[in-house]
């Protein structure tokens, strides 16, 4: 138990880590196809999600808590 307490703690330090340094996540295009005096166009829109430093700060302290604490909590619990 405490093994996969430890990786989760691990996989929320990286994930925080990413988002600090990439704050900018870009969501799937939608295309649309729009026809026009003849002429058929293709519209592309995008979304553009920031993850803010704060949620990125708790991500990486939640993930240490866990790495850190979570063996603690295991073996007071035996």
């Amino acid at each position: 138990m405490k093994t996969a307490t430890m990786i989760l703690g691990a996989v929320l330090i990286l994930l925080g880590l990413v988002t600090l340094f990439h704050p900018h996540m870009e969501m799937p295009a939608k295309r649309t196809e729009v026809q026009v005096l003849g002429q058929k166009l293709l519209v592309e829109t995008r979304r553009i999600v920031t993850i803010p430093p704060l949620l990125s700060g708790l991500l990486i302290v939640a993930g240490a808590g866990l790495v850190v604490l979570g063996p603690r909590a295991a073996a007071t619990r035996k």
